[in-house]
């Protein structure tokens, strides 16, 4: 009897590194990867509930020929993958003309419509994860900027350390100052630094020392990822790259096969230099809990970004453009 397929299990967004990074080495490198893929793909592939298409997408997505969607995820989950919240969001789209790489990172306490099979409520964007998985979740996105996700990748947040580890550091420009028994004790000065795998994760996670709070912290989170793709699309290095593929089968899961990842190879330079966005918005306290407010215009700028970057029709423009059009025609009349 046929296995149903398991459902997803992990945690960050890092993972345009086990999209991109590992995909993509290329060359005797390449090789190796999918000898060493093969191995780990059984526990990194996790298939969603819907199934291998978007409700939003008429046919199935071919990585050659079409623009597509990737969710960025990192669950916060202890030992138990399978469960928590994500403290991490982002949507990546690759456009095949450009080939440009586009993320959009949403605030964790962005508070949104979370779609379940049994209906909407508003929450924090974090909590959909711990009510139905990265199904819920990516229903919630989809919903949250009109658009399909085509693809997911997860990974736990112990992975971040690894992957680090496993490229032999990274070189970030650290932004602020870093320390307390909330980062691990790590103590961090601002400056172009290298850090390992400790140093990264907490300047990544570091979040209320923030003058700018949940902005701040995506954009050190960031660049992390950047600097992690950096160092992985140029290991030249087997040692390092069983490391990278042992961190990856460890800590990530995808519902992208193996043929599909390899077709990344093409956006290899332009994840080097993508195009980094974060949602804007202001605080919100809703019976003494807090929550991010989305600024409404700035969610229509997002979305039409990320639509044009995937090729959909970008309609709130014509439809506010109509609207203004009308009040003014009203407006002469009278």
């Amino acid at each position: 009897m046929e296995q149903p397929p398991r459902k997803t299990r992990t945690p960050w967004k890092v993972i345009l590194i086990a999209l991109g990074i590992v995909l993509v080495l290329g060359g005797a490198a390449f090789g190796y990867f999918v000898f060493k893929a093969n191995e780990t793909a059984e526990n990194t592939n996790d298939a969603l509930d819907r199934g291998d298409k978007s409700e939003r997408r008429d046919d199935s997505i071919d990585l050659t020929k079409d623009h597509f969607s990737v969710l960025l995820a990192g669950v916060d989950g202890g030992a138990l993958l399978e469960e928590g919240r994500t403290d991490s969001l982002m949507v990546a789209t690759f456009n095949k003309e450009s080939r440009q790489v586009t993320l959009v990172s949403i605030p964790r306490d962005a508070y949104v419509d979370i779609v379940t099979t049994d209906g909407e409520f508003k929450d924090k964007i974090n909590h959909a994860y711990a009510y139905g998985g990265i199904d819920t979740t990516i229903a919630t996105v989809e919903n949250l900027f009109d658009i399909p996700i085509d693809y997911y990748a997860t990974i736990n947040f112990d992975g971040i350390e690894d992957l680090v580890d496993a490229v032999g550091g990274v070189e970030v420009d650290v932004l602020i100052p870093i320390s307390g028994r909330a980062t691990g004790n790590v103590e961090l000065e601002p400056g172009v630094q290298t850090l390992n795998g400790k140093e990264a994760l907490a300047y990544a996670r570091m979040r209320k020392d923030d003058p700018e709070g949940d902005v701040g912290r995506a954009k050190r989170q960031q660049q992390v990822l950047e600097a992690i793709i950096n160092e992985a699309t140029t290991i030249n290095s087997f040692a390092k790259l069983n490391r990278i593929m042992n961190a990856v089968g460890n800590n990530i899961r995808t519902n992208m096969t193996l043929a599909e990842a390899s077709q990344l190879q093409p956006y290899t330079k332009s994840l080097r230099s993508f195009n980094q966005e974060t949602l804007k918005g202001g605080d919100l306290t809703i019976g003494g809990v807090y929550y991010y407010e989305i600024d409404e215009a700035d969610l229509e700028d997002k979305q039409a970004l990320l639509k044009t970057e995937l090729g959909l029709p970008v309609t709130a423009e014509t439809d506010t453009q109509e609207e203004s059009d009308d009040n003014l025609s009203e407006t002469t009349a009278y």
